[in-house]
């Protein structure tokens, strides 16, 4: 549909189709009507006040288990949520395409929705002295900066001006009073024509690309890093007082505590900083500086390879096999565009000659 919408426009960067999509996004009302739209909020804002909700209820099973528990404590436990939910999230910034007026109209708009969820999700709970909090609350979520995962997309190529290549990659979720909520992704970014680097960037299952890259997986790199920071600022430093504490005033064991606690950031800061330096020198510069001289069929090769593995590892593991099967593969550059090395299709192409006849041909619109 887009491809319809765009016919022969063309744009000066790459950021500019990126935007000139979203804005088709936007605008086409038959992909998202104004009650598919409701629906969406609805949805977001339910999940929202459930989870506000559980976190309440688990708070009033702690006290219950303690002993009885009043209508006054069920109040303060409630409103307690809700004013943490509320400060925490009304400092988060908004979303580059949103701002306080749009949040404003959303409120406004919404209202009515709004009410209703908080009637099925709270049930009898205390929460009238808070609804107003719950309302902000529901339009911080559609505004403000809230990571999610709904659903990547990624522009790469180059636009007219671009003479080197570029990655804009996003994460969306939803169309809401005719604003796509999407949360651009600048660590999986890359404008070659500002910063002439050479560059790796996996998408969705990353971590094999990774460890092949880094040298070492990340999630056993962060277990390390995790272990490392608690043995140095918790269990040493506990053991170490412990051990000395005869000779030491508890004004002394304080103190001396403090400063050993101190003491382990510092060293496993130290120990981040010098890890990247050895990760950089050893494993990653190396692959960056021998892919920037890689000529497009090997690098087409290399990319390849890397899904390859990442199969593979999903097949022989317990995870869940969500890449393998038939790899796409294809190179964009400045002088031949859009090139396919490989491509599986869903039906045979000698059956569907029509098909690639209307693919290829000049749209107009």
């Amino acid at each position: 549909m887009y491809r319809s919408n765009l016919a022969n426009k063309s744009f000066a960067k790459l950021e500019d189709y990126a935007n000139d999509f979203l804005y088709f996004l936007e605008s086409d009302k038959l992909l998202f009507p104004p009650d598919k739209q409701t629906a969406a909020f609805d949805y977001i804002t339910s999940r929202l006040f459930w989870r506000v909700r559980n976190d309440i209820d688990d708070q009033v099973k702690s006290e219950v288990a303690l002993g009885p528990i009043t209508d006054e404590s069920v109040k303060r436990i409630t409103e307690n949520t809700v004013e943490d939910y509320h400060k925490r999230w009304a400092e988060v910034e908004y979303l580059p395409s949103f701002g306080q007026e749009y949040e404003t109209l959303l409120m406004a708009e919404y209202r009515e929705a709004i009410a209703r969820a908080i009637e099925i999700v709270f049930e009898k709970l205390p929460i009238q002295d808070s609804l107003e909090k719950l309302t902000e609350l529901a339009a911080f979520r559609i505004a403000r900066n809230f990571a999610v995962d709904d659903c990547g997309l990624v522009f790469a190529g180059f636009g007219n001006l671009d003479v080197l290549p570029c990655v804009k990659s996003y994460t969306m979720e939803v169309v809401i009073r005719d604003k796509v909520r999407v949360v651009p992704l600048p660590g999986l970014s890359s404008d070659m024509n500002e910063n002439p680097s050479a560059s790796i960037l996996p998408f969705a299952q990353r971590e094999i690309v990774y460890r092949f890259i880094q040298g070492i997986d990340p999630d056993y790199k962060l277990e390390v890093r995790k272990y490392l920071r608690a043995l140095l600022t918790k269990e040493y430093p506990d053991k170490l007082i412990e051990r000395f504490k005869d000779k030491l005033s508890e004004d002394d064991q304080r103190n001396a505590l403090a400063e050993l606690i101190k003491l382990g950031r510092g060293i496993t800061d130290d120990f981040d900083k010098e890890w990247e330096k050895i990760e950089w020198n050893k494993y990653v510069g190396p692959v960056i500086d021998i892919v920037a001289d890689l000529p497009k069929e090997d690098l087409a090769a290399m990319a390849e390879s890397l899904v390859n593995l990442t199969s593979f590892k999903r097949r022989i593991s317990r995870e869940v096999e969500s890449v393998g099967g038939p790899i796409d593969v294809a190179v964009i550059s400045k002088g031949d565009g859009f090139i396919w090395i490989k491509r599986k299709h869903y039906f045979s192409k000698d059956l569907n000659p029509y098909y690639f006849a209307n693919y290829y041909r000049p749209r107009e619109k």
